[in-house]
């Protein structure tokens, strides 16, 4: 049914719900919503408002997109962001409004797609290979640096980069020029930045294929030197904080080499016990999960009263429990903390993953092209909730017959 046609067909159907009114037209605070506001996107739409007035002019310049990202939040699947109208064409008096969500970098639900969409895209370009999970972390000290200026978490990622590529071709340089290199290694990079209490701790997980490209052809790389990433990541990182920095950080990097004469830790995740995965994509769908969801998952809120939010978070190393109450105004502030700046990139891949168009013409690939077209189209919202719920949501309920996009309202 096309868009011309709809509000005179509406003027002859009865819809129980009070879609539209006498002409037809259709009533946007009546639209049906089948998504349940959040609590997070709740506290934002309850303090918002009065918390960017209190410190407008420190977020206009440490996070100027917490505005927006957060109005897509409360905006979130309602009528602000508009409708996908689907029409039965038996029972042309059964419509379904699909509410258009938000995408944005804070929204808990949003995020579950935009991990799915982030693993299926790293999980294309995948060798068949063993990967190996490690991290890159920094003291405690060294945050403070990046918390005002997250363009600076860039700096972590080059480091990370020339580490992991000095390191596969055994030799130590302070430049390293990655094109020059005999050894091209494969991984990706994922940006975390913070802690289950919901800390301001940027760190770097990497995936690594145990493969290393050379010329045209692969060579096994079942081992890595994890002394030699530790002190060289730390030079690495030092040196490029202290050119981005200035001289106000030679004291801190002068300090760190005598506090931490063995390098900054970096861990084989492989090698503990709590971070053992089954296969490839559990992996890769635990370490996007931080980079597409907000800093603290919606189960960990135990209550919210209208001021005053109690969560949890399970400490890593006592595995204990510890319970918050703060205000909602120290609950923002935790949250947006953590909000990364526009089109900065969480995930980023190196090596011959980074180009994987130039990988020799017989590389086995993990998943094959013949499949991609399939597991794509499960992505699909429909698809999706069919397979998450076993619910196909544009079923008519009276015939049972698929309903049939007709067009969009906003």
């Amino acid at each position: 049914m096309e868009y011309r046609d709809f509000n005179f067909w509406a003027k002859d159907h009865i819809v129980n719900e009070n879609l539209f009114d006498d002409n037809g037209n259709i009533i946007m605070e009546n639209k049906i919503n089948n998504k349940k506001t959040g609590i997070i996107a709740k506290i934002f739409d309850d303090h918002w408002e009065n918390f960017y007035k209190s410190k407008k002019d420190k977020i206009d310049i440490v996070r100027p997109n917490a505005p927006m990202e957060i109005r897509k939040v409360i905006d979130c699947a309602n009528h602000n962001l508009g409708s996908s109208i689907y029409i039965c064409p038996k029972c042309d008096d059964e419509v379904y409004f699909c509410h258009h969500t938000c995408k944005g970098k804070l929204c808990s639900s949003c995020g579950i797609k935009a991990q799915n969409e982030r693993t299926e895209n790293i999980l294309e370009k995948c060798i068949t290979s063993k990967h190996r999970h490690m991290t890159f972390t920094m003291p405690k000290i060294l945050t403070s640096w990046f918390i005002n200026d997250l363009l600076s978490l860039n700096i972590i990622f080059e480091a990370v980069c020339e580490t992991m590529y000095s390191v596969c071709n055994g030799k130590f340089k302070k430049k390293v020029r990655i094109y020059n290199l005999k050894y091209k290694p494969g991984f990706f990079a994922f940006l975390h930045t913070f802690g289950r209490p919901l800390n301001f701790n940027p760190h770097i997980h990497v995936i690594f294929a145990e493969n290393l490209l050379y010329k045209n052809s692969f060579k096994k790389c079942s081992y890595l030197d994890y002394d030699a990433l530790s002190k060289r990541f730390m030079i690495f990182l030092l040196n490029k904080m202290e050119k981005y920095f200035g001289k106000d950080f030679r004291k801190t990097k002068n300090k760190m080499f005598k506090d931490y004469p063995n390098g900054f830790y970096v861990n084989n995740k492989l090698e503990d016990d709590g971070y053992k995965f089954n296969s490839i994509e559990e992996l890769l769908k635990y370490v996007t999960r931080y980079c597409s969801r907000p800093a603290i998952a919606e189960s960990r809120i135990i209550n919210y009263d209208g001021e005053n939010v109690t969560w949890f978070y399970v400490d890593h190393k006592e595995e204990k429990r510890h319970e918050i109450t703060e205000s909602a105004f120290s609950f923002i502030k935790k949250i947006i903390k953590h909000l990364l700046p526009t089109n900065f990139k969480s995930i980023r891949s190196y090596g011959f993953y980074n180009k994987p168009s130039k990988l020799p013409k017989d590389t086995n690939m993990l998943i094959s092209k013949e499949k991609i077209p399939f597991r794509r189209s499960l992505l699909k919202w429909c698809n999706s909730i069919i397979k998450s719920w076993n619910i196909i949501p544009i079923m008519c309920p009276k015939c049972g017959t698929l309903m049939e996009y007709s067009f969009c309202v906003t």
